[in-house]
């Protein structure tokens, strides 16, 4: 994965990786439901199960690759949805799932 730290550089755009990047907007719209409070099981968030629909979806992605979209989706949706993401960890604290 290429991915480099432009932080030198105000508002260099730091994402490198055109490929993740085309893949993206499918991927958040496939993901996005798991992360929404009311899609949740008993007061907890299903994003674990995004992890698995990433790897049935696009099977030529990493385990990097894939853990990388859902850190990234998990960011937006916090970004658009301030007042419906407290139940959600915060997107650093996301640890990809043991295969």
């Amino acid at each position: 994965m290429n991915i480099s730290d432009n932080t030198d550089r105000p508002g260099a755009d730091r994402r490198t990786n055109a490929r993740l990047r085309g893949l993206f907007d499918t991927a958040y719209t496939m993901i996005e439901p798991f992360f929404d409070p009311d899609q949740g099981w008993a007061g907890h968030s299903l994003e674990h199960l995004a992890f698995r629909v990433l790897r049935e979806n696009f099977p030529d992605l990493s385990g990097e690759e894939v853990h990388t979209i859902v850190v990234a989706a998990h960011r937006v949706y916090i970004e658009h949805n301030p007042g419906r993401s407290a139940h959600l960890r915060r997107p650093e604290e996301i640890r990809p799932p043991a295969p």
